[in-house]
């Protein structure tokens, strides 16, 4: 529910088993105060804002994403704590996208969108639909956690990745980014971030939406959704898809590599009674796409050549929910189910797969506590991990499983009236590990009305991959089934300044993470000259600074600029594809009477290290990879009340960039789309 449209009466929690976002209705009284000023707040709507650089001495919530209100700041997310809070009662950074944000640019992929999120490190190895990798504020891209719809969605089948090159922004209606330590709220694999992706859900009435799009590369791209609603019920859904044929991902050869992607989201809501509730949805990708090999005897660089790889992934969830906003203790409880398979292909013949399934039960209760609130929570998961091959001197074939129960505490201190504080703590019994016990304390303080002081200190573990532990890949790696969890140890500072009237927003953080026992992947084993999987003896240093402001400088034109620095080093050495400085520039405009609006935005990335392994005997080189600017453009114009046109330029100035050593990237594009909207 927006704020534009007020309380729903249908939808009162969210996917992921708390209170919906920007609801005052789902708020307990004593809270409702203080929620209900940033609320009214948010329904200021800008269409962009600038983000220029400047200098703090403290850290603090980050940049909001495109075309996102100043005023909306201070929204609700679910993502920052167990019961949903207002941003700036947050000591972590947070960002959120919304429907606006990814309509302005009209990006087909959300890491479009998240390459302008301070922090935020992307890698793609190769053209639209590679292989896409996220890295935050210098962490392993296995740190980042996903959740779509409250199911965690990182795939046990590849290393605990998420796959972001099957993320399209087809049904999304919000997503939310909390950087910093997150693993007492959410567990493994958030030592870094969590990325929450929020589908559309429906509302009281009809409504239908609809486009096409097409362009370079032989793209295109077309979806349909739509919703009903009563008083007390919901249903909703849509349906895409997204074919390219791409580009050629190597240096040499001219084959075309192409990706597609179809996605398909069914959601529903149900209000039996004024104090009990019922939600369920559905997310499934079905998606392939082609790469080159690796050449290992004659150049090490990736070749033309016939493989791919198909993917399927299914996100479901539902859940229930019992109690009042007046009552003093709720009741939540939810199941939520992640299944993934992930098949290669040599010359169109199955080469190899892996696959996996994960379920996770949950139980939660909120108890008030005068002006505080106690969450208390226990969760259970079972994860399934299956791993098919030629056999050829040596078995891949394999079937795993690991159980984890937890238990997990988070108390918010609400009671004083520029002091948010809250204290968390995560107990995780593990079939394979040791016992792991996680916590963090985050603060957030109103030094005034234009100024919030925030900080936020915790530790953080990532269990060691299946692959790690236990994979075989014929004449080139097998598992060490006796690594450690990684741990870790994050701290950030941070403010928040508005000057202008509030029309410019100030911000900054800073931050550093030490992690322990870092998993190395490629130690070499001399007993079997295959590669194999350690803990690091050494402490892995992440440190930086995340800048930015944003302001509306008229009705028509807003600004923005964000900066990240980011120093990751292991045994004094730079950790590869992490830029020191990345950053980015944009600006939106919106014509008086609403028709006409249009988005310029400048992403830059910093030259950063990968390592590149020549043919044998050579030994791994340390490459630099070069900095670039990514210039998009996108102009929309308002047909009718209910149809729109729009034509989307990427890559502009035609870079010729890399992300991973030996990889093209996608030269200038363009695009062409209608889109059509009715009812609500």
């Amino acid at each position: 529910m927006s704020p534009e449209t007020g309380p729903s009466t249908v939808p009162l929690f969210d996917r992921g088993g708390r209170f919906v976002e920007n609801s005052i209705l789902s708020l307990p009284d004593q809270h409702k105060a203080q929620v209900r000023g940033p609320l009214r707040e948010s329904n200021m709507q800008f269409t962009s804002r600038l983000f220029f650089v400047f200098l703090a001495p403290f850290a603090s919530t980050s940049v909001l994403a495109q075309s996102v209100a100043i005023d909306e700041f201070d929204q609700i997310v679910v993502t920052g704590a167990r019961t949903p809070l207002a941003t700036n009662q947050l000591g972590s950074a947070t960002t959120v996208i919304t429907r606006a944000d990814i309509e302005q640019r009209q990006a087909h992929y959300v890491t479009d969108l998240l390459r302008a999120i301070p922090g935020f490190a992307i890698s793609q190895t190769g053209v639209t639909g590679s292989q896409t990798q996220v890295r935050v504020r210098g962490s392993e891209a296995n740190h980042v956690l996903v959740l779509i719809d409250g199911v965690r969605a990182n795939d046990p089948a590849t290393g605990d990745e998420f796959h972001w090159e099957y993320l399209t922004t087809s049904n999304v209606e919000r997503i939310e980014v909390v950087r910093g330590p997150q693993s007492s709220l959410w567990g493994s694999d958030a030592i870094a971030a969590v990325v929450h992706v929020i589908t559309r859900s429906g509302q009281e009435g009809s409504s239908f939406d609809g486009y096409v799009e097409g362009g370079s590369f032989a793209t295109s791209n077309a979806g349909v959704g739509g919703s009903l609603g009563g008083d007390n019920w919901s249903v909703s859904g849509g349906l895409e898809r997204l074919e390219t044929d791409g580009g050629n991902i190597s240096r040499s050869g001219n084959e075309e590599d192409g990706s597609d992607v179809t996605t398909a989201s069914l959601a529903a809501q149900f209000k039996a009674s004024d104090s009990l509730a019922f939600d369920a949805h559905v997310r499934a990708t079905d998606a392939s796409s082609q790469f080159d090999p690796v050449d290992f005897f004659v150049t090490g660089l990736p070749t033309d050549g016939d493989v791919s790889t198909e993917g399927d992934n299914l996100y479901a969830g539902i859940g229930m929910q019992y109690g009042t906003t007046e009552s003093r203790i709720r009741h939540k409880l939810s199941a939520r189910f992640f299944d993934s398979e992930n098949r290669n292909y040599v010359a169109d013949v199955e080469d190899s797969s892996a696959t996996s399934d994960r379920t996770t039960l949950a139980y939660q209760t909120d108890i008030d506590l005068s002006s505080n609130l106690l969450s208390l929570a226990l969760e259970s998961e079972r994860t399934d991990f299956e791993q098919r091959g030629a056999v050829i001197f040596g078995d891949p074939n394999q079937n795993q499983t690991m159980d984890v129960s937890s238990f997990i505490a988070e108390y918010q201190g609400l009671s004083h009236a520029k002091l948010t504080w809250l204290a968390s703590a995560r107990f995780d019994n593990n079939s394979e590990f040791d016992d792991a016990v996680t916590g963090r304390v985050s603060l957030a303080y109103a030094l005034s009305a234009a100024t919030t002081l925030r900080s936020n200190i915790g530790t953080g573990h990532k269990n060691p991959t299946f692959t790690e532990l236990f994979g075989y890949f014929p004449e080139q790696f097998v598992g060490n089934p006796d690594l450690q969890p990684e741990r870790s140890t994050s701290f950030d500072v941070g403010i928040d300044q508005k000057v202008l009237d509030g029309t410019l927003l100030l911000q900054a953080s800073l931050f550093k993470q030490d992690l322990e026992d870092e998993i190395n992947g490629f130690v070499f084993d001399p007993q079997t000259f295959f590669f194999t999987a350690e803990n690091e003896t050494t402490t892995s240093k992440r440190k930086g600074a995340e800048l930015g402001a944003r302001w509306r400088v008229s009705d028509a034109f807003d600004l923005a600029a964000s900066y990240t620095y980011t120093d990751s080093e292991q045994d004094g050495e730079d950790e590869i594809r992490r830029p020191k400085h990345a950053g980015s520039l944009a600006l939106d405009y919106r014509s008086l009477n609403e028709r006409i609006s249009a988005s310029l935005a400048a992403d830059y990335g910093g030259t950063r290290t990968d390592t590149f392994f020549p043919p044998y005997p050579e030994p791994m080189q340390t490459v630099t990879l070069g900095s670039y600017w990514l210039l998009d453009m996108t102009v929309q114009y308002q047909l009718t009340e209910s149809a729109s046109i729009y034509a989307r330029g990427s890559n502009l100035l035609d870079e010729n960039y890399e992300q991973v050593y030996g990889y093209q990237t996608p030269d200038r594009a363009g695009y062409l789309g209608l889109r059509v909207r009715f009812g609500r």
